[in-house]
């Protein structure tokens, strides 16, 4: 792995947690973004998106300085697509790397763009019927059906992929909001971490998964999630 890289690098950075695949460049202020809506079909487009948003910042892939990937929580199959491109080019291209929580890029996008308060709660959908929760410097957790209302609490919330109905229009307005500044704020948290010099290990980086995959059922206090490669 290389030392850190400049603050004003131009670095590209990931994110395939929500239905929108999202690759921006940026040093660290955005110069070429490209988002799709492609649900649950990452895989079809994120590399095409990282040429896309090089042809629109006329540069390649040798102008790279450094890489950024959002580690969720989010969607399995995304996040798994998002991190394994991003290990990939940080070992060909020999870049450093920054894995940051997408919920901490959402929060600081929604606070940046829309004025939310620092204290919003983050709602995902997790699966047919259950929803992930972030709250500011916790993990996230997953929440049953049922059950939302009562963990939120009287919590601000963003209300990322859901439909306004339930949680109220301003949610979906904080996360419209938060959607659209989360290319800079992804860009600006990853230049921030690489001035103090902490990087990570591409080995080491895991989704930040809470719940097992749809589909693993028995034995699943015995498994744990694995950085090894092989």
């Amino acid at each position: 792995m290389t030392g850190p890289a400049p603050a004003d690098g131009l670095m590209l950075a990931m994110d395939t947690a929500t239905r929108a695949c999202l690759v921006a460049l940026g040093r660290p202020d955005p110069v070429a973004i490209s988002r799709r809506d492609v649900h649950h079909r990452h895989g079809a487009y994120l590399l095409e998106q990282v040429e896309e948003a090089l042809e629109r910042a006329g540069a390649t892939l040798d102008d790279l300085t450094a890489l950024v990937v959002g580690t969720g929580p989010g969607s399995f199959t995304g996040l798994r697509v998002g991190l394994a491109t991003a290990k990939t080019l940080a070992y060909a291209l020999g870049l450093p790397l920054v894995a940051l929580r997408t919920s901490d890029a959402l929060r600081r996008a929604a606070v940046v763009v829309a004025g939310a308060s620092r204290h919003v709660a983050i709602v995902m959908p997790a699966g047919a019927h259950d929803h992930y929760l972030v709250r500011e410097g916790e993990d996230p957790i997953l929440v049953a059906p049922g059950s939302l209302e009562e963990a939120l609490g009287d919590a601000p919330v963003l209300a990322v992929d859901m439909a306004p109905g339930p949680l109220g229009v301003e949610a979906a307005r904080l996360a419209e909001a938060a959607l659209a500044g989360l290319p800079a704020a992804l860009l600006s948290l990853a230049a921030d971490r690489l001035v103090a010099g902490q990087l990570d290990d591409p080995v080491a980086v895991v989704p930040a998964y809470v719940a097992l995959p749809r589909g693993v059922r028995w034995g699943a206090e015995e498994l744990a999630w694995s950085p090894d490669l092989r």
